[in-house]
């Protein structure tokens, strides 16, 4: 059965003047009128029906303009959106979220989120995770996920520098622990990193493997990952450790 989109919301810029000093009334009705409508078509949005999109997009726009601090509606962004190939539209209303709830870490973190899994862009996912990391509330693994994250995009510094602002602040020794670890790995990437550029302006090529840099005397040893794991030098010369700055476990 074809949607009937007659239920379509005004663009606040015509609703605001008639909602008079009701801007939160109005946004709380206009949710609950967008959810009753939403209800009984997810299996269209799961259809990858445009219009759908298109009308839970403006909805929700609305009813963040009528109240920008209104989380729910925010959250249904994530979850219509983001969550059906909408990406682009949810990260719009979470970064008008993020402009309002300065001191949620939510919306940096769905941003994040969306950002790495499905933007597939870990530099980006990195920035926000680091972000939502610093604010009230936030878990303390978000901070070593956005390290990680740096180290899929090659910002091994921008990691460190993150990860030794978190270790002054943290009372949580668990995470000291791990923001270390993290620590140790990322410095001994990116000294390998600088060896292997060392090593290409010498010789014009890139080493084919880390023994290549204990021959010409640029290291002393291959170092060992903190994580257990070894560190592999990719076609285009960047380094990366088989860990994924994972601990290694011994299966009995």
């Amino acid at each position: 059965m074809e949607c009937n989109f007659v239920d379509y919301v005004l663009p606040s810029q015509f609703v605001k003047p008639l909602c008079l000093e009701f801007k939160g009334l109005t946004s709380d009705f206009l949710l609950f009128k967008f959810m009753t409508f939403i209800g009984g078509r997810i299996e269209d949005l799961n259809k990858n029906n445009s219009k759908l999109s298109q009308y839970i997009f403006c909805a929700l726009d609305t009813i963040t303009d009528l109240d920008p601090y209104y989380w729910d509606a925010y959250y249904f962004s994530q979850m219509f959106l983001a969550l059906n190939n909408k990406v682009e539209d949810a990260n719009i209303l979470l970064e008008k979220a993020r402009k309002y709830r300065i001191n949620d870490y939510r919306p940096p973190y769905y941003i994040g989120f969306n950002y790495f899994y499905f933007l597939k862009d870990n530099e980006k996912g990195s920035q926000y995770l680091m972000e939502a990391s610093k604010l009230p509330g936030s878990r303390y693994y978000f901070a070593s996920l956005a390290a990680r994250l740096a180290v899929y995009s090659f910002q091994h510094r921008d990691g460190i520098i993150f990860l030794e602002e978190m270790l002054k602040e943290t009372r949580d020794e668990r995470a000291k622990k791990e923001f270390e670890l993290r620590i140790a790995t990322l410095e001994v990437l990116e000294i390998l990193e600088n060896k292997i550029t060392e090593y290409h302006k010498l010789f014009g090529v890139y080493p084919a493997s880390l023994n290549e840099l204990v021959k010409k005397r640029l290291i002393d040893k291959i170092p060992e990952d903190p994580y257990g794991g070894d560190f592999i030098i990719m076609q285009n010369g960047r380094i990366y450790t088989t860990s994924n700055m994972v601990m290694k476990t011994n299966n009995k």
